[in-house]
């Protein structure tokens, strides 16, 4: 009998190995965002190229620009009026999700499923969620008040910023090792260094802002959505 269960729970255990996904499951709220991110540019990218038959499909990314992007002339102009026309409320949720580009489109997409997985299986899809639309509309406002006349902001890369500094700030307060520590801080570390450097050699007005203040924002929300807020503020 003994012989029995130890064979049935090999088999198990064998069946279970041989049954699990080979691909680490993304949470849900991160499959969403890369699925729209890649959706989008999928219709823009076929429109641009002829593949789809519809009057205008060819400018379809230029509309789109001006249709979903942040710009400091719209911006002023809804705070000069003390106006909040909702279309233009939605502009700071939705600019992340057209790009300029398939390769700019796949590289969101790419750090997004890496850096959303880890943080959103620590804070929770709804949190994660809420963090990225928080972070994005802060760093398309802080954009729209020091970028140049004329300019336009668009694409994901606040995301990409909002998770890396989420994921500093869930790393640092996890209690783990100095070493995972200076792991997740090098790593928002080369990003902005990298963002920074990008903007002083090639130019590209005051996107760079919208990053940085997106990065910001996410290290702080990274810290405060993190299960367990009531039982800190109690130990304040």
């Amino acid at each position: 009998m003994g012989a029995f269960n130890v064979n049935q729970s090999s088999a198990q255990m064998t069946l279970d190995t041989s049954t699990r996904s080979p691909l680490n499951p993304l949470p849900v709220t991160v499959w969403a965002v890369v699925l729209a991110i890649a959706g989008v540019e999928l219709v823009l990218w076929a429109g641009a190229h002829g593949l789809v038959n519809w009057a205008g499909s060819a400018g379809w990314r230029a509309q789109a620009l001006v249709a979903i992007g942040i710009t400091p002339d719209l911006q002023g102009w809804m705070l000069d009026t003390r106006q909040a026309p909702p279309e233009h409320l939605l502009r700071y949720l939705g600019f992340g999700f057209v790009h300029l580009g398939p390769l700019q489109a796949a590289l969101v997409v790419v750090i997004t499923a890496a850096l959303g997985k880890y943080c959103a299986e620590r804070l929770g899809s709804w949190r994660v969620l809420l963090l990225l639309a928080l972070s994005q509309a802060m760093g398309g406002f802080a954009f729209g008040l020091v970028a140049q006349p004329g300019t336009w902001l668009i694409g994901g890369y606040p995301l990409i910023f909002a998770l890396a500094g989420c994921y500093a700030a869930l790393v640092w307060a996890s209690g783990d090792d100095g070493g995972a520590r200076i792991k997740a801080l090098a790593l928002v570390g080369v990003l902005l260094s990298g963002r920074l450097a990008l903007a002083a050699f090639m130019g590209g007005g005051a996107d760079w802002v919208a990053d940085l203040v997106a990065c910001a924002a996410g290290y702080a929300l990274g810290h405060f959505l993190r299960p367990g807020l009531v039982a800190r503020l109690r130990r304040v």
